[in-house]
């Protein structure tokens, strides 16, 4: 458990879910993420301690996080959608070009920014980042770069953009509250491509092979419930997932042939909160001896064991016949 010490601490905004952490789930402690990329160093896994002292809110341990483990619980993404505005600047309090002030734009992931993006057009300022003590420039521009890019994958009406020197800011913006986030969703599915677009971010989607059995080990550890185990199938979300590698993890400890396989890239067209069958065989219940097993075929009643032994019987009676 995360404690969270100092001034902040009785109503500190970010959460920690030590069921999602990596170095909770796996053996090895091998993620530092966080902490490393903490501008001031208010983040100790070793004590597994935040000092809320310390901590400006930017938002950069939870943008790095693999498996959302931490959290804002403030929701910058529905409160920028409920201004009536069309066209909104997002900044930090350094910019005198942003209209929606946040800490730090970490704050946001490329998901986050897609999501806004269906109701308004949106314009970043990161000329304040260049000299920002944090460091997070290059950070902030990749994020930007790469959501630029999906919403033209995603064809949806409003395309992000860098604000440009001429931009004159219309109000100011910095009271949020907490609410609900809701999952974004693009238009037109059916008119994107098919084509798998390698993407290194909070996007997957997950292969199986015909090894798998079923032992539903991925289903138990996805956090993001983007995989369930519904009538003997395997049923997949790409919308939910957010590409952590858990699933492939308790894969590989429970099946030396690793049945699932985790890529970290987007399929335009499958891009849905709604599932999808991908498993390759069919979970089935032997109604001779009770056991279970596998196959594609849909309609079996006997496992291969108790098949050939009716064959058996069947090649005698048709013999004495």
């Amino acid at each position: 458990m995360v404690n969270f010490v100092g001034l902040l601490e009785v109503k500190f905004p970010i959460s920690f879910n030590e069921k999602k952490c990596i170095n909770v789930i796996k053996s090895k402690k091998e993620c530092d993420a966080c902490e490393k990329i903490c501008p001031t160093n208010a983040i100790d896994m070793r004590n597994a301690s935040v000092e809320a002292s310390s901590c400006t809110l930017c938002g950069a341990c939870s943008l790095a996080c693999p498996t959302e483990a931490i959290s804002i619980e403030i929701d910058y993404v529905e409160a920028i959608k409920d201004l009536e505005a069309k066209e909104v600047c997002i900044g930090c309090i350094k910019s005198d070009k942003a209209e929606v002030i946040l800490p730090c734009i970490a704050n946001l992931n490329e998901k986050d920014i897609l999501n806004i993006s269906t109701k308004k057009n949106v314009y970043f300022d990161t000329n304040p980042c260049e000299s920002c003590v944090y460091g997070f420039s290059e950070n902030i521009k990749h994020l930007v770069s790469k959501a630029i890019y999906l919403s033209k994958v995603f064809r949806l009406d409003n395309i992000p953009f860098y604000v440009d020197a001429e931009y004159k800011p219309k109000f100011r913006y910095t009271n949020f509250k907490s609410q609900e986030k809701r999952a974004f969703e693009p238009k037109h599915l059916e008119n994107l491509c098919s084509n798998t677009i390698p993407f290194e971010g909070k996007f997957g989607y997950i292969q199986i092979s015909s090894d798998c059995d079923l032992c539903e080990a991925c289903a138990a550890i996805c956090h993001q419930k983007a995989i369930k185990i519904e009538n003997g199938l395997i049923k997949f979300s790409h919308g939910l997932c957010i590409a952590c590698g858990l699933c492939e993890y308790a894969c590989t400890i429970s099946h030396a042939s690793k049945p699932l396989t985790l890529k970290k890239a987007i399929v335009p067209s499958k891009y849905t909160t709604k599932y999808e069958s991908i498993s390759v065989s069919l979970k089935h219940v032997c109604q001779r001896c009770g056991k279970t097993f596998y196959t594609k075929e849909k309609q079996q009643n006997l496992c291969l064991s108790c098949q050939k032994e009716q064959n058996l019987q069947n090649m005698i009676l048709d013999f004495i016949k």
